[in-house]
């Protein structure tokens, strides 16, 4: 990582503001602020650890998607008829953790169904880990959630074709 001569005057300038903050942790911030002023490359991926990489963090269009699916998966929880359909299928199961993007959609849904004192009760059953691929059956339930007149007030027959979008069918 490189960082330039005022990128480094301005984290440095906020380590010594942290070491005013937080006495008990001051010779750590101190040695993290040295190595910063220095320019010791080496230590700045260490100091860093806890910041993604620009390739591991998700856009505002997949933080969107997430978002959509949880949407969908509320509109599925309150339709009123989803006779003909199992409960399990209406139900969020989460993303793959051990898959690289879809960690980072679990990652995201976690961290947006807990913020703001909690949202997406009705998801947030589960730790959002399938332990399985999933991405591609929520983008195909959600073309058919967005093809409903009333995404927000599902019909018995919108929650059927939705549920239904999640197994593939190839067309002949």
């Amino acid at each position: 990582m490189k960082l330039t001569k005022t990128e480094r005057w301005i984290i440095s300038n906020q380590y010594r503001i942290l070491e005013a903050l937080y006495p008990q942790e001051k010779k750590n911030l101190a040695e993290r602020r040295e190595a910063i002023e220095s320019g010791y490359e080496a230590e700045y991926d260490s100091i860093s650890q806890h910041i993604y990489d620009d390739k591991d963090c998700l856009t505002e269009g997949q933080c969107r998607e997430v978002v959509d699916i949880l949407s969908m998966f509320r509109a599925l929880h309150d339709a009123k008829d989803k006779s003909g359909v199992e409960e399990r299928e209406t139900v969020l199961e989460g993303f793959d953790g051990n898959d690289t993007l879809e960690s980072s959609y679990m990652a995201y849904a976690r961290y947006f169904c807990e913020s703001d004192g909690g949202r997406f009760e009705e998801s947030r059953k589960g730790d959002f880990n399938s332990h399985s691929l999933m991405l591609g059956i929520y983008r195909r339930m959600l073309k058919e959630w967005k093809n409903s007149s009333k995404p927000h007030q599902l019909t018995k027959e919108d929650v059927v074709r939705i549920v239904g979008a999640r197994t593939y069918r190839e067309k002949n």
